[in-house]
């Protein structure tokens, strides 16, 4: 018999923040671990989101859309094909970019599969 640990271990995805120093501070005094939380930007930043999306462990990647608008156009493609891990573009300490993508609605169902909400 399984118990139900077991399945929430297999089913134990974690949440990862890749964006500037403050956001990523915001989101750890919400409760994400620090050693989810990447403050970078540019290169750097291309580089550990490229790494994140690799991990079997990571669920949820949230973004910063100027990481996100200044990454390689072939790392925004595989991004939109991809089901998982959902990532989740969201403003920096500068607001919001013009550019919108995916609703979150949007995001859970192709990751799902199915309509979550109706």
């Amino acid at each position: 018999m399984v118990g139900a640990d077991a399945v929430l271990v297999k089913y134990n995805h974690r949440i990862a923040v890749v964006a500037d120093g403050p956001t990523c501070t915001g989101f750890r005094l919400a409760g994400v671990p620090a050693e989810s939380t990447f403050p970078a930007e540019g290169a750097a930043a291309e580089k550990k989101i490229e790494e994140l999306l690799a991990s079997e462990e990571t669920g949820i990647l949230i973004v910063s859309e100027k990481a996100m608008n200044g990454m390689d156009w072939r790392l925004k493609k595989r991004i939109e094909r991809l089901a998982k891990p959902v990532v989740i573009a969201i403003p920096d300490k500068d607001g919001p970019a013009a550019e919108k993508g995916d609703s979150l609605r949007e995001m859970v169902k192709k990751a799902l599969g199915f309509e979550l909400m109706k």
